[in-house]
């Protein structure tokens, strides 16, 4: 593969910032088949994207998850030393309200093994979760709770993490309805 010129090249100009007021979530072991990363790139573009989309289980599916606007983040951290860099993806999030619902969801996500999909707002989308590596629940993000004042921010803040050799964009579909059984 050879480099090539990478110019200023932001579709119709966009390019804003924090990631859409919906997520998608599932469980990594009702993952049958991940989208496939890059074996022979030929273009540093085929480097950067996965091919195919990912398919549930058996009767499985993802889920969507509403944020509060502007409390969303999906975050790119470089890793390791040299001759060892990698990636942790962090997604950072905001559930408004305390409702058993959301609180059900963070007891059974916060030892669970998940994968995410994550659309940013200029449409593109990313994948927390891979065949070997599941995305993991971290820490309350910017808290959670009722908070002090009554014009606080009352609902559970979030933070997962995903740990990667590269980072792709995903095209795929999100497979919010269940997969057919054989």
């Amino acid at each position: 593969m050879d480099f090539v010129d990478i110019d200023k090249n932001l579709t119709n100009g966009e390019n804003m910032g924090g990631i859409a007021q919906t997520v998608y979530f599932g469980l990594h072991k009702d993952v049958q088949t991940f989208p496939v990363k890059p074996t022979e790139p030929s273009t540093l573009e085929d480097l950067g994207k996965m091919t195919g989309s990912m398919l549930m289980k058996p009767a499985k599916r993802m889920f969507s998850m509403y944020l509060t606007d502007d409390t969303g983040e999906f975050e790119i951290e470089p890793v390791g030393e040299k001759d060892g860099k990698s990636y942790v993806l962090h997604l950072r999030l905001f559930h408004p309200g305390l409702l058993p619902k959301i609180l059900g969801f963070i007891n059974a996500a916060k030892n669970e093994n998940l994968v995410f999909i994550v659309p940013d707002n200029n449409g593109q989308m990313f994948v927390m979760g891979d065949l070997l590596r599941p995305a993991t629940y971290e820490s309350a993000g910017d808290g959670a709770g009722t908070s002090k004042e009554t014009a606080g921010r009352r609902g559970i803040g979030m933070h997962f993490t995903y740990k990667t050799s590269n980072i792709y964009e995903y095209k795929g579909d999100v497979p919010l309805t269940p997969a057919a059984s054989s």
